[in-house]
């Protein structure tokens, strides 16, 4: 990359004169201690949401958020294709997280009776349960990782920077013209 060029990730490395080190505007560092600080804070709020509802309930964080979406849907059921991208996998991956709570009996797959294409995934009475149960175990753990330390101004700030930054075109996934939930 020649001088004065940005890479694919906007960022512009400066090779300071004879060495490979890379010095970054203060602008850069702080975009690159936001994604540290982001991988750092996820990995431990998901860790300690993740062990409690383990331990609770032997559910994982995606399943509960699964079952929550579910629990809110229209019919409390969702095509699988949306299930996808509201939860943001990959549709293998959204059938292996389906398949796992179908073998527990909480959620039961239907087709569309005017589109064979389309899958519902959808909540069973079994887990309606497991949401009355796994909602306020979600909302405490949260609670205390996210909401403890910061003031209800904070939260919402930090909501906001973080919508317009899943709002914004380069956070679309390719093809779309709609925002991510």
């Amino acid at each position: 990359m020649a001088d004065g060029q940005t890479s694919s990730t906007g960022l512009s490395p400066v090779v300071a004169a004879g060495a490979s080190d890379l010095k970054w505007s203060a602008r850069e560092r702080e975009v690159l201690g936001l994604w540290s600080d982001l991988l750092h804070v996820t990995s431990a709020v998901r860790g300690s949401v993740a062990e409690l509802l383990a331990t609770e309930l032997d559910l994982h964080p995606e399943e509960v958020d699964l079952l929550m979406r579910l629990d809110e849907a229209p019919e409390r059921r969702l095509r699988m294709a949306d299930a996808s991208r509201s939860l943001n996998l990959s549709k293998s991956g959204v059938t292996r997280l389906v398949d796992r709570l179908v073998e527990r009996g909480l959620v039961e797959r239907a087709a569309c009776p005017s589109d064979r294409r389309v899958v519902y995934a959808g909540l069973t009475g079994a887990g309606r349960h497991v949401v009355a149960d796994a909602a306020p175990l979600l909302v405490t753990a949260l609670g205390a990782r996210l909401g403890r330390d910061l003031s209800a101004d904070e939260l919402g700030a930090v909501r906001r920077g973080l919508s317009t930054l899943l709002a914004a075109p380069a956070a679309r996934p390719q093809g779309t013209t709609e925002t991510m939930p």
